[in-house]
């Protein structure tokens, strides 16, 4: 089994597993416990939430961009491929693994100063940042979105369409320069996507928009050709011409962009919808997604499965590697911003409950809902923060949507100074 840009698994834990259905992510309170295959972004850590379950990590494998490693080496919005078992609320993980999208060089910045929310032009690659993003930096002066400069080094974790669209979940700013990040990471940056105008004369192909050079590149695939899925690293950077000087090309995932599912496998996935729906199907992560009858849609017309929304498709693979959707439920997304000291919290779990702010918001907090402790004046910041960690006297800043019953539901909670 195999997901775009997700290590394969184990065999050790090549089990048979279904899908519990779970509208939104993690499924209802009447789901049984069945074998659980998922990607998404982590939400939290109590052990680890990802679509809205909390798994138990305990005796999990866990391996990031393909090296072996410990859940102190995870992060909120990092994606993730997790196999487990679960009833829908919690579950045991038996292996996580997780690779960013790209680790590449800023080229532009289309945030505005004093926003949140914008483009980055990445090497080629178009990064939507939203407010739903969790947002990192390892540089002095680089503390908001709006301020990464061209020149900076970034790495990259989202859900991309392989065409140079990627919407971030995670995004941390790693070094100020392209020396710097060499320094610590001699094997350089990188890009993955899908090969587009390839010229063999020139030893040349566009990654989305940026123009690769190959001819010097100690490594190359035998049978490069327009729309198989690679991996580019580089050393040199980018040239005086703008193009990308690649060090190596390697194929990723054989090759095919997109989860590639064995018949009547089920499956979970979160993902931004890259061609419209026509009726009858609509494509997100490389997949064509089949709409009948029969799929349930949760908070979602047909007519808005439309190129650019973020969904979470549930469904069975047919033997031709289409999915079969039993499920679509749009994924939320902030729209508006709230900060203020709590009044008080209540926590029914580890990650759901409500916030009252000193004024009388009332935010509700879901297994879904992204939570982030971001202090950093004379405090160590928890990292596997929940809602139990915050307390009354704290201070907020909260990403919220209205929900479905006219609550206001938090997408992002991050716990900061009050400075």
């Amino acid at each position: 089994m195999k997901i775009r840009q997700l290590t394969s698994l184990a065999s050790a834990v090549a089990v048979v597993m279904g899908l519990t259905a779970c509208g939104g992510g993690g499924g209802g309170s009447n789901a049984s416990a069945v074998g659980t295959a998922s990607v998404g972004a982590i939400t939290g850590f109590g052990s680890v939430f990802v679509n809205g379950v909390e798994f138990e990590t305990a005796n999990a494998s866990i391996v990031i961009d393909g090296q072996p490693a410990d859940e102190s080496d995870l992060a909120v919005g990092m994606v993730v491929e997790l196999r487990g078992t679960d009833d829908g609320r919690q579950g045991t993980a038996f292996s996580i693994a997780s690779n960013d999208e790209l680790e590449g060089l800023v080229l532009a910045n289309n945030i505005a100063a004093g926003s949140t929310t914008g483009t980055l032009d990445i090497m080629g690659q178009t990064v939507n940042v939203t407010l739903d993003t969790v947002f990192e930096s390892d540089v002095a002066g680089v503390t908001a979105v709006d301020q990464i400069a061209s020149g900076n080094v970034v790495e990259v974790h989202g859900f991309s369409d392989g065409n140079g669209d990627i919407f971030a979940t995670h995004l941390e700013v790693k070094a100020a320069d392209l020396a710097t990040y060499l320094a610590g990471h001699p094997d350089g940056i990188e890009v993955k996507g899908v090969v587009k105008g390839l010229d063999g004369s020139a030893q040349t192909f566009l990654l989305g928009s940026m123009k690769v050079n190959y001819a010097g590149a100690s490594e190359v695939p035998a049978g490069l050709a327009d729309n198989l899925y690679v991996e580019v690293k580089s050393i040199a950077g980018i040239d005086i011409n703008g193009v990308l000087v690649a060090s190596k090309v390697e194929v990723e995932d054989d090759g095919e962009a997109g989860h590639q599912g064995d018949e009547n496998e089920d499956f979970e996935i979160q993902g931004v919808i890259s061609v419209d729906f026509d009726g009858s199907s609509f494509v997100v992560d490389g997949v064509t997604v089949m709409v009948t009858d029969q799929t349930e849609l949760e908070q979602i017309a047909a007519g808005a499965l439309l190129k650019g929304t973020l969904v979470d498709v549930e469904g069975r693979y047919y033997a031709n590697g289409d999915l079969l959707a039993e499920s679509i439920d749009l994924e939320n997304e902030a729209d508006q911003e709230v900060q203020g000291v709590i009044e008080s919290v209540t926590a029914t779990d580890t990650n759901s409950g409500t916030i009252t702010l000193v004024g009388g918001t009332v935010i509700t907090v879901t297994s879904n809902t992204i939570m982030k402790d971001s202090r950093d004046v004379g405090m160590t910041p928890v990292k596997k923060f929940n809602l139990t960690f915050l307390a009354a006297g704290e201070y907020v800043e909260v990403d919220a949507f209205t929900n479905g019953s006219g609550d206001l539901e938090a997408a992002k909670v991050e716990r900061d100074d009050n400075i």
